[in-house]
């Protein structure tokens, strides 16, 4: 073989040689931008995930607040009226239990606060929720506190307690207060587009 043909053949070797090592690494960097392109989609799909987990959290925890709010509002209003019940009884020098709708008023209505309360997110304010059960229900207790007190004493110890009671109201009230203000001043997170 004379050397104008040997050149030939080498620079066609080379040129072969050349196509398919170009052929390769361009399906390697196809495969690597695939999978890149992959990763960035899946990345994408789970920020979305999660941006929506966070809305629903959001939209939930504000769902909760709001009829926690009510429920709250409730259970106050139920024991003024035990309260108010009480007093009545004890100015007559009477003590007797409460009419049954009463106890099937406040149980259910306890019930739901308890549920509620269960599926806040904020442990100071489930903390101040449960206080404000337990301070019900100690003053929606057979009232031993009216023993020895007849008319216008009787008046003096429903009134006292039922300030108390009022001030223990507005505390837990203006708590549930914060946390939905704060709910709502805070926009829900958003999914970015990719």
């Amino acid at each position: 073989m004379d050397a104008a043909l040997w050149g030939q053949v080498v620079i066609a070797a080379v040129a072969v040689f050349g196509s398919v090592l170009g052929y390769m690494l361009s399906g390697l960097n196809d495969a690597r931008r695939d999978r890149r392109t992959t990763l960035r989609e899946r990345a994408a799909r789970h920020e979305e995930r999660d941006a929506e987990d966070r809305r629903e959290r959001h939209a939930f925890q504000r769902a909760t607040l709001l009829e926690l709010q009510d429920a709250v509002q409730l259970m106050a209003r139920l024991t003024g009226r035990t309260m108010h019940f009480d007093h009545m009884q004890a100015r007559e020098g009477k003590q007797t239990q409460l009419p049954s709708q009463y106890d099937d008023e406040m149980h259910a209505n306890g019930v739901d606060v308890i549920r509620l309360r269960n599926r806040l997110l904020d442990d100071d304010l489930r903390r101040s929720i449960a206080v404000f059960e337990s301070q019900c229900d100690q003053v929606s207790k057979l009232p031993l506190r009216y023993q020895g007190h007849v008319g216008e004493e009787a008046d003096g110890v429903a009134f006292e307690l039922m300030r108390t009671f009022g001030d223990q109201v507005s505390v837990v009230m203006d708590a549930v207060g914060v946390a939905l203000r704060a709910n709502l001043s805070t926009p829900p997170p958003f999914a970015t587009s990719s």
